[in-house]
This record gives C-alpha cells, sequence and structure tokens, in this order.
C-alpha cells in the first residue's frame, strides 16, 4: 500500500478507503431535514403573518386546530435536530479529543432537548388550556 502525503500526515490508501464513506449518512440527515424545514418556515411566516397582532387569544385559537398545533410541534422537533446535527459537526471538526469534544456534544444534546421539551411543553400548555376554555 502506499503511502500519501496530505497536510505532512502520512496516510495509506486503506485509511482512505475507511473514511470513504463515513458521515454520509449524516450528511444525507441534515440535507434531508433542511429540506423539510423549508415548507415548514413557510408555514411558520404565514402562521405567523395570520395570528399578529391578535394576541395571546389569537395565537390560542389558531393553535387550538390539531393540524396547525402537529406542524409546530414537527417544526420544533426538526429546527432542534437540524440545529443539533449542524453543531455536532462543528464540534467535531474543531474541538480535539482531549479539548472534551465528548462534553461539549453532550451540553449540546442538553441544550437540544432543552428547547424540545420547552417548547412543546409551552405548546401542550397552550393547547390543553384552549380545548378546556372551548368546551
Amino acid at each position: 500500500m502506499s503511502k500519501k502525503s496530505v497536510f505532512g500526515v502520512d496516510r495509506t490508501s486503506a485509511d482512505w478507503k475507511k473514511s470513504e464513506h463515513h458521515g454520509a449518512g449524516t450528511w444525507l440527515a441534515e440535507r434531508l431535514s433542511a429540506l423539510a424545514l423549508v415548507p415548514l418556515t413557510l408555514w411558520g411566516a404565514w402562521a405567523a403573518f395570520q395570528i399578529a397582532g391578535g394576541g395571546y387569544d389569537a395565537a390560542a385559537t389558531f393553535l387550538r386546530s390539531p393540524v396547525h398545533a402537529t406542524l409546530l410541534a414537527v417544526t420544533v422537533i426538526l429546527t432542534a435536530w437540524h440545529m443539533y446535527m449542524g453543531l455536532r459537526v462543528v464540534i467535531e471538526d474543531y474541538i480535539g479529543k482531549d479539548e472534551g469534544r465528548g462534553f461539549y456534544l453532550f451540553l449540546t444534546f442538553l441544550l437540544c432537548a432543552a428547547v424540545v421539551v420547552a417548547s412543546l411543553g409551552g405548546l401542550y400548555c397552550v393547547y390543553s388550556h384552549t380545548a378546556i376554555a372551548g368546551a
């Protein structure tokens, strides 16, 4: 096996083949989540325009629809997932293992999970309150 020097690092062709497909699934997941977020973001802009100026009651009435509540929940989950994948790539590319990469990945996961839990918890509170008030 021949050695190739890339930026002063000697690697064999076996090393190149081993890493050839590494990250392909993550790359595809990032692209698919970004693609799914395009129509959801357009829906979010439309929803914000519909709610604008109406206050809490207009937002609660808007979210009384299961379709709108579901779309908002999917948007929050996909956005947090997309954010986590992007931050993970940055951490893996720029922080060495000896510098606490695993700790930063864990903190990033906690941040994204907290965003999802807080957002969906708030959505649940609004949805359950409007359902009770509307009954």
